[in-house]
């Protein structure tokens, strides 16, 4: 299939942006039969894309990076950012390290990560037309992880500064391009360039540029999928994308002055703040929150116009619809019947909704209820993936589902946002004979959804206000319908809120998220997975 200027096609970086650390789940267990372009550079064969990676090394493959330390220089970014406020290094800690093949395993001590985004100067201008003040941050990051087993590490600088992981958004195709530079056989020479590409076909290509060969390598992933294990949407990820922002250094978390790092790792963890008090700088992951979310929508719904346009052609939505992306109109759908990523939340001083119900499905008229302050909860709790609501949205600004259609499939289970079988059972109907046209996906959901409402939704308000949405000829009905719906279950739910101020309810409210963490894991079985460590409620 013809890709829009050769560069529609890119996969998720695995390391990128995971709470708990950044997945190198590029590493893989080598590639298979390899394909020898007979070009130079082989910008056609796909080593490149439209992207800072390609502003800085397409002209000179001698300026490829083989450290964290050159990448910075080289980008700009980092320690290397021209900014004064923030160098943009955002850190993590946990007990848990993922190698270089990007296997995740526990550890007994406390690890820092790290994702460096880049640096949002005056200088870092998106292309014409396209208007995002985040962009200089958003359009190029890197993810560093740790390995306490290494003899740095056993010396306190855990960090990995042999292996960076990049990736940067294109300026033709609105995707993210990923790209891996390990040290080439001179220390003091190139380095050893890869990108890994995910195919409309669905295959996994990894694309290498080696210092000692004039030709690109093209070969196919062995053994596993690489970046796409973890990354399933070919996109950034961020697991709590919210307050507390749990183990993140951020207004709630500071590292200890007395942390055990040394070296460059040390320098690295300072940057997101002083452990000496020697600078002002902070790089928290209150602002990380912010980059991620423009980020994310720009990859997904297209690259944004100052009028609230995005460029034609653009963004990870259209390339499925478009067919230049694998998973097609069909593979979206599911992150509105089901889920494809999860995102965790944990309490504060207040609880999160999703303890009780759908946030989709009330809006504003249910808030957060107060926590009980001696009893917090929960930790890390899964719930709906940004990515997920993400892709549910583009799908409504394409046209290809409308809001009713979308809130009414959330009616069939209230209170579940995620890990519902009653919702999720409603995908495979979906999926027979599925129009191909865009046009016509609608009408068919519409028609595919209404005929299980009697059976699945038990008779009242919320049975007729699904019926009211799915009714062509009943728009005038919605509203009364949304009414009466809200009127029963608001103070319905709210009664149920008030089981986090006693015992008894804490208990209930807390297997209810024991549940869901033991589906999560389920959901993502395995050792190259993008789940971080989910602690049983006590």
């Amino acid at each position: 299939m013809k890709l829009r200027g050769g560069l529609r096609l890119s996969l998720g970086l695995a390391s990128a942006l995971l709470l708990a650390g950044f997945v190198p789940a590029c590493g893989g267990e080598g590639e298979g039969e390899v394909e020898q372009s007979e070009e130079d550079i082989a910008e056609a064969d796909g080593l490149f894309g439209d992207d800072r990676v390609a502003d800085a090394l397409k002209k000179d493959l001698k300026k490829v990076p083989g450290t964290v330390q050159q990448a910075e220089q080289l980008f700009g970014i980092g320690r290397a950012c021209a900014r004064t406020d923030s160098k943009e290094v955002f850190v993590v800690e946990e007990a848990q390290t993922r190698q270089t093949a990007g296997t995740a395993s526990k550890t007994g001590t406390i690890l820092p990560r790290a994702v460096i985004t880049g640096c949002n100067t005056p200088d870092r201008v998106p292309p014409e037309g396209v208007y995002d003040p985040q962009w200089g941050s958003y359009s190029l990051m890197m993810a560093l992880f740790s390995d306490p087993d290494s003899e740095a590490g056993k010396k306190g600088d855990t960090l990995v500064f042999d292996h960076v992981e990049v990736m940067a958004l294109d300026r033709r195709t609105g995707l993210y391009n990923f790209y891996v530079f390990n040290p080439g056989p001179d220390p003091k020479g190139p380095g050893i360039m890869k990108r890994v590409r995910l195919m409309p076909d669905n295959s996994v290509l990894v694309y290498e540029k080696k210092p000692t060969s004039k030709r690109t390598s093209k070969a196919p992933a062995q053994g596993n999928r690489m970046c796409n294990d973890c990354h399933v949407n070919m996109g950034p990820l961020m697991n709590e994308m919210s307050e507390p922002w749990t183990n993140w250094v951020s207004t709630h978390k500071l590292l200890p002055v007395d942390t055990n790092i040394s070296g460059d790792t040390k320098a690295i963890v300072s940057e997101a703040a002083s452990l000496d008090k020697s600078h002002p700088r902070l790089s928290f992951a209150n602002d990380l929150e912010k980059i991620m979310i423009a980020g994310m929508t720009a990859w997904n719904e297209g690259l944004p116009r100052q009028d609230g346009t995005v460029v034609t052609g653009t963004g990870f939505v259209q390339a499925n619809i478009d067919g230049d992306q694998p998973k097609r109109i069909s593979g979206l759908l599911k992150s509105v019947f089901c889920e494809t990523e999860l995102r965790y939340t944990s309490g504060t001083e207040t609880a999160p909704i999703e303890l009780w119900v759908d946030p989709f499905v009330f809006g504003s008229q249910l808030v957060r209820p107060p926590s009980y302050s001696l009893d917090v909860l929960p930790t890390m709790m899964p719930v709906r993936s940004e990515m997920d609501k993400r892709i549910e949205r583009g799908l409504q600004k394409k046209g290809v589902l409308s809001f009713q259609t979308v809130t009414a499939i959330r009616l069939f289970d209230e209170k579940n946002d995620i890990f519902s079988p009653t919702r999720c059972g409603l995908y495979p109907k979906v999926l027979e004979k599925l129009p191909s046209s865009p046009e016509k996906v609608d009408a068919h959901v519409r028609t595919v959804v209404r005929g299980q409402v009697e059976a699945l939704i038990p008779a009242g308000p919320r049975r007729d206000y699904a019926n009211a949405l799915l009714d062509d000829a009943a728009k005038d009905k919605i509203g009364p319908a949304r009414t009466a719906y809200l009127t029963e279950s608001v103070a319905r739910i709210k009664a149920e809120m008030g089981k986090v101020q006693t015992p008894e309810g804490r208990a209930e409210l807390k297997k209810r998220s024991n549940d869901r963490k033991a589906l999560a894991e389920k959901m993502f079985p395995g050792s190259r997975v993008p789940l971080p460590l989910l602690p049983a409620e006590k």
